[in-house]
């Protein structure tokens, strides 16, 4: 499968190698954009071996928006796009100049562009295009060219490991020419950041060459938020995968659990899947591991027999659910006040709810920040796999009417139902992962302490996350029954949770 390296803007030109190409094949590179910017050709020229090449396309008087860079095999017929990579280009338009005077009139608010929607823009179509088909298909592709099917003993590695290109593959990735919004080709806030350690930078200091600062992060941030999975948590996925695990080696969990009846095939691939799960569980995050850090990067507590007292955590971020519901909250007024055409809506509040979200944050984005928030999210991903093989259906079989959006959702509610672990769908904390990664990750990676940012910023960000907010504020509502838009509230979810389960099994 051909893959292609994040494009980068060198000289005048968006450069990017290809690799895994097919011999004696002929290829094109594509470089599209914009209607008024168009299509750009150019031939692409492997190497000695035939299998890789580098290609330069120029980019010259790019106008702003989203571009797609494709290597195209033109031997064939039709032609067929064998890979292809997006970005966002920063114009080389100034989005300083003077915004037009405000009118009285039954009419939307004219927005005052500003070039720091890239980043926001970037986080949607990424996070957009984290599809659960296209994440099954990439692992299942990847089963069968390295070990041909999921019988071999090295599935369970495989399988991880194609979890992690599925979340890597495809980054946030902004060309800025005219150097609008990047400074230095980096994201303004990790710059800011870095540039407190100018002797830590580029290797300037060739004894401590190892410990300098990767350049490479600085230009894109974490792929995955935690708050995916502190949500996938409560939903029960990780409850329910242990359930059935437990089941497949005839164990009886320490609370009295057990599903009656889970007899899997020898001659079909999912039992050796969950045998390979259960004999690398010495290598998974603990749910103790991941509780410390839920509370290290959101202050947010799970509540369980696993779970650790609060008195063993060392530091927790106690202001993140304020200062998160309260953006949620400003967010919620100012798109009542924007499509009210008889006003113009301030967006000074949702700035300054940013501004604290983003210094709430920032703490927490230390010590093992990336690496547990990865690989947690890899495990959880790959569990959702295992779950959504046919095999599962057999046993815990879910209802058939109902329109679940990824496969794996009615085992896990068909678990939940025979726990009495709540009546909410997985579907809805399932919404609450989905957009909180959204909003999370553009509050963290957004330069909101810059003092010389002003309410369009912000409005902008209001608009563009517009969906986001709205439906998670919906999600929240129906798995804790709080309703944000009435005001904050800033109890824990899973106190709310705890509460719901035990008015329900006293009615």
């Amino acid at each position: 499968m051909v893959k292609i390296q994040t494009p980068r803007f060198v000289d005048g030109e968006v450069r990017f190698t290809a690799t895994e190409l097919v011999r004696n094949h002929r290829y094109e590179a594509r470089l599209v954009g914009p209607v008024e910017f168009g299509t750009i050709d150019r031939v692409v020229q492997t190497n000695a071996n035939g299998t890789a090449a580098k290609v330069g396309v120029p980019l010259v008087d790019a106008p702003s928006g989203p571009y797609v860079v494709q290597v195209v095999d033109v031997g064939v017929t039709p032609e067929v796009v064998v890979a292809e990579s997006e970005f966002h280009v920063v114009g080389t338009v100034t989005a300083d100049e003077e915004p037009p005077p405000a009118r009285v009139q039954l009419a939307r608010t004219a927005t005052t562009p500003t070039s720091d929607v890239v980043l926001t823009q970037e986080i949607l179509r990424v996070t957009r295009a984290r599809r659960f088909a296209e994440y099954q298909l990439h692992v299942d592709r990847a089963l069968q060219r390295e070990t041909n099917g999921a019988f071999s003993p090295a599935a369970y590695d495989v399988i991880l490991r194609a979890t992690r290109e599925f979340l890597e593959r495809d980054t946030t990735t902004i060309i800025d020419p005219g150097g609008n919004y990047l400074e230095g080709g980096n994201l303004p806030y990790l710059e800011n950041v870095a540039s407190r350690y100018p002797d830590a930078r580029l290797g300037r200091t060739a004894a401590d060459g190892v410990a300098d600062i990767d350049e490479e992060l600085l230009a894109r941030p974490a792929p995955v938020e935690l708050i995916w999975t502190y949500w996938d948590e409560e939903g029960a996925t990780f409850q329910a995968m242990n359930l059935i695990l437990a089941r497949f080696q005839n164990r009886r969990l320490p609370n009295g659990l057990a599903l009656e009846r889970f007899s899997l095939s020898y001659l079909r691939p999912l039992r050796n899947l969950l045998y390979t799960w259960g004999d690398h569980e010495i290598d998974r995050l603990t749910v103790r591991r991941r509780a410390a850090e839920y509370e290290y990067e959101y202050g947010l507590s799970l509540i369980g027999r696993a779970v650790p007292g609060s008195l063993q955590y060392v530091e927790r971020r106690s202001q993140f659910l304020e200062s998160f519901h309260t953006l949620l909250h400003e967010a919620l007024r100012f798109h009542r006040l924007d499509d009210d055409t008889t006003v113009v809506a301030d967006g000074f509040p949702v700035l300054n709810a940013l501004r604290d979200l983003h210094r709430t944050l920032a703490p927490g984005a230390e010590n093992q920040f990336d690496g547990v928030a990865l690989q947690s999210r890899i495990e959880a991903m790959a569990m959702q796999y295992v779950l959504a093989q046919p095999e599962m259906r057999e046993f815990l079989g879910g209802r058939p009417m109902v329109p679940y959006e990824e496969p794996w959702m009615d085992k896990v509610d068909t678990v939940r139902a025979l726990c009495g672990w709540g009546d909410t769908s997985v579907m809805s904390f399932h919404e609450l992962a989905v957009h909180g990664e959204q909003l999370v990750m553009s509050v963290r990676w957004g330069d909101w302490s810059d003092i010389s940012l002003t309410a369009d910023s912000a409005a902008n960000w209001a608009r563009l996350m517009r969906d986001p907010v709205h439906r998670y504020v919906h999600a929240y509502r129906t798995v804790t029954g709080v309703d944000l838009q009435l005001g904050v509230d800033a109890t824990m979810p899973a106190v709310l949770l705890a509460r719901r389960n035990r008015a329900r099994v006293r009615a």
